[in-house]
């Protein structure tokens, strides 16, 4: 079994983006783009109908966690909730059945086959990236673990593929 990883590096990102628009998948985008800028769970997006995120500053999960939306995310929900109804599913099949996690796990393996990726970068890399730049930006563990429920801080920088000594940074750290 392939253990994911977080897509560390930002050009690797852009060109999965990019590769999304070049395909026409708006969807498969701003599914992609939601789930990296919020760290969200691949199941409760999948939940989200059109009236969740149409005019919405932040994205509402489970009724328990809320997330901002960058512009581009804006402009994408904008682009994909165009004459749709608010009552019908954010992500839908062509049929208008509600997307599920398979279809979306053998869409994205197609991107990263396309582009040569690593076999470690998977749909679940999708919220470990998020946690990887969020940390690499605030190092903010504390945050993490409450997001992902997580009850230690080991435990976390494992999620992220973080190798840290957490005792070393704190006594370099603290002159007093």
């Amino acid at each position: 079994m392939t253990v994911s990883s977080p897509i560390k590096d930002i050009q690797t990102i852009e060109k999965i983006k990019e590769l999304y628009k070049k395909k026409n998948m708006t969807r498969d985008l701003l599914l992609f783009e939601l789930a990296i800028n919020t760290g969200a769970n691949l199941k409760d997006l999948l939940q989200l109908d059109v009236k969740n995120v149409v005019n919405k500053h932040y994205l509402v999960v489970n009724s328990q966690k809320s997330f901002p939306l960058t512009e581009d995310t804006k402009k994408l929900i904008a682009k994909m909730t165009e004459n749709r109804s608010a009552s019908e599913p954010l992500f839908k099949t062509a049929k208008g059945n509600r997307l599920d996690r398979v279809f979306v796990f053998y869409s994205f393996k197609s991107i990263c086959e396309e582009l040569g990726l690593s076999k470690d970068i998977t749909v679940a890399s999708w919220r470990k990236t998020f946690a990887y730049h969020h940390y690499q930006k605030y190092k903010d563990l504390s945050y993490l673990q409450w997001l992902f429920n997580q009850t230690s801080v080991n435990m976390t920088l494992k999620f992220i593929d973080v190798k840290e000594n957490m005792n070393l940074r704190y006594q370099q750290g603290v002159c007093l």
